[in-house]
């Protein structure tokens, strides 16, 4: 794991890391459906057959476009499973308190409960 995570879950707590991680993993899910989108009207509109340089432009466009749309895909299941990972890992194992810890090292990412004091590692 990176040392990236633990950076930002000490500098806005993890609550708001956890937030912005699904709004951001959500935008690059709606610009995967966008791409998908976009590949139906244009192939709606040009249709199967390749007769002229344009419709080979039009081709290579739809390339592209689905090419960033498997990026994006990409990046939402990427960025999903990390939170999803961790926010599994931020309950205090002695007091069940959620979310409530300071980062104390980040490579592995440690942290230090704020109710308790109990520390643990994210595995």
């Amino acid at each position: 794991m990176t040392a990236e995570p633990a950076r930002s879950i000490e500098k806005m707590g993890f609550k708001r890391w956890y937030e912005r991680q699904l709004l951001e993993s959500h935008a690059w899910l709606v610009s995967c459906i966008l791409c998908a989108l976009a590949i139906c009207a244009v192939l709606e509109l040009v249709g199967w057959r390749v007769t002229s340089a344009a419709s080979l432009i039009t081709l290579g466009f739809v390339y592209a476009v689905g090419v960033t749309g498997w990026h994006s895909l990409k990046r939402y299941r990427a960025i999903m499973a990390e939170a999803e990972r961790l926010s599994e890992q931020s309950t205090c194992k002695s007091c069940q308190t959620y979310a409530a810890f300071d980062v104390i090292g980040e490579a592995p990412l440690s942290a230090r409960c704020r109710k308790c004091g109990n520390v643990w590692r994210f595995v």
